[in-house]
């Protein structure tokens, strides 16, 4: 078993666990942020300060990557780990002995239901949220099952990548978890008031939050004593990472179709009737058409065209058998695709950890030419860096961190090409390149935060463990 030979950033990471009782470590995906706790907690370990700690991750993580990357190291040996998931965590937790339990978001209920007696019985003094972004709304049922037991922690650590998927309001409450309020305020209201404006339309029965300009400086410098952001690209050998949008054209036939029900909210194809009984509904509507087809009322799929099937087509014959991660959003372009692609495999829905592990190993091998998932299923705990070189979404998406977290998959440390492609299919003069661009203004956003966040070594801001 190899000794862990940590880069100087990791070190600085460990230090900074340390040296903070609550501390954020906003570290791209394959800086080593998991193998950095373990080593901080193998300190408090020796030194007597840890009796338990308790991680939240989601389910891969939590069943793969924790235990793994423990097993992977000499250094961490003396760790022990029990993950709390499945039919038998109440016989687990009974006979657990453990210096970590590993929980999933969804195993919160579980663990705080019945008066808290599990959470109680866990005894835990350190809380690790991995993928605190899971946690970025502060009305979620995982949010608040931790809310009312933060204070028994004392040590609390979040780990994320993307911490601010849509914008600054996903700060508060994972922000929250770790200072219960001493930088961004106690309340969501009131760190609404403070930062924000109410931009909705008059009469609307939602609000629309906008950041009031130089808000954005403010919070940077509350929280940032608090996160400490490192980029694998400052580090690490990386690919360069190249992003390449495809237009798609519709045919007469399609762009009647995508028009009708652009202006109409509702249309009939072959007989059925596609209805969108609002805006939010609509912007979904024109993104299947845009695909190639529409749910109807029944939740059925109509086809409308194969535009994009054919350009997928075409891209992944230009490529000549390289190995190729295809994204899509819909489960009906799930099915298409495996109509074109018939020797492709899916990460998708109903499959398990060893069938995803089996098809992993050989698309990493080059053995499969076309690996299908949805980005929910490829978003967190895979590498597929083996072999390969591209990535396509099948359209874009709404959502940063999952655009973010599954091109992570394969831009990575230890990819063997020295460039990485993401080519998205976008069809011309629809929802798709307003979807495209507010990705694009979403992610700069974010950037300036995480920028903000970055420090050198001697610059480390640390807050005294209390």
């Amino acid at each position: 078993m190899k000794r862990w030979t940590p880069h100087p950033y990791q070190i600085e990471g460990v230090k900074f666990l340390l040296q903070n009782s609550h501390a954020g470590l906003l570290w791209s995906p394959g800086c080593g942020k998991t193998a950095v706790v373990l080593a901080a907690l193998c300190v408090l370990k020796q030194k007597g300060m840890l009796r338990r700690a308790l991680v939240v991750a989601p389910r891969r993580p939590a069943k793969l990557v924790w235990p793994k990357e423990r097993d992977k190291w000499a250094d961490f040996i003396g760790l022990t780990i029990d993950v709390l998931h499945g039919p038998k965590k109440d016989i687990q937790l009974m006979n657990s002995t453990a210096d970590i339990c590993v929980v999933t978001p969804e195993g919160l209920d579980w663990l705080m239901k019945d008066d808290r007696v599990r959470f109680d019985q866990l005894g835990a003094d350190v809380l690790i949220v991995d993928e605190s972004s899971y946690f970025r709304t502060h009305s979620s049922k995982r949010f608040k099952n931790l809310k009312p037991v933060l204070h028994t922690f004392k040590r609390r650590v979040i780990l994320t990548a993307t911490p601010m998927p849509k914008s600054y309001e996903n700060l508060w409450s994972q922000t929250f978890i770790l200072d219960r309020g001493g930088s961004l305020g106690p309340y969501i209201t009131h760190y609404r008031m403070l930062y924000f404006r109410d931009v909705a339309k008059a009469g609307a029965t939602y609000s629309v939050w906008e950041l009031i300009p130089g808000a954005d400086k403010q919070i940077n410098e509350k929280i940032r004593p608090l996160m400490l952001r490192e980029d694998a690209v400052d580090h690490l050998d990386m690919p360069q990472l190249i992003r390449n949008v495809i237009p798609v054209d519709l045919d007469d036939d399609a762009r009647d179709i995508y028009d009708k029900m652009e202006r109409d909210y509702c249309l009939a194809i072959e007989g059925k009737d596609v209805i969108a009984p609002n805006a939010a509904v609509l912007g979904n509507k024109l993104r299947q058409i845009a695909n190639g087809f529409a749910y109807d009322a029944q939740h059925a799929s109509v086809l409308v065209h194969d535009a994009k099937l054919d350009a997928v087509r075409d891209l992944v014959d230009d490529l000549q058998g390289a190995p190729v991660l295809l994204l899509y959003e819909f489960i009906s372009d799930r099915d298409r695709l495996l109509k074109i692609f018939p020797g492709a495999q899916d990460l998708g829905e109903g499959c398990s950890d060893k069938q995803a592990d089996a098809i992993c190993d050989a698309f990493n091998r080059g053995d499969l030419p076309v690996l299908l998932a949805h980005p929910k299923s490829a978003g967190h705990g895979l590498n597929l860096q083996g072999q390969a070189q591209h990535i396509i979404w099948f359209g874009p998406t709404w959502d940063l961190e999952l655009d973010e977290q599954a091109t992570a998959r394969v831009w990575r440390q230890g990819n063997v090409h020295d460039r990485v492609f993401v080519h998205t299919l976008v069809v011309a003069n629809s929802i798709e390149e307003k979807v495209a661009d507010v990705l694009a203004s979403k992610g700069a956003t974010q950037n300036l935060l995480l920028q903000a966040m970055k420090r050198g070594p001697q610059h480390v801001v640390v807050e005294s463990a209390h």
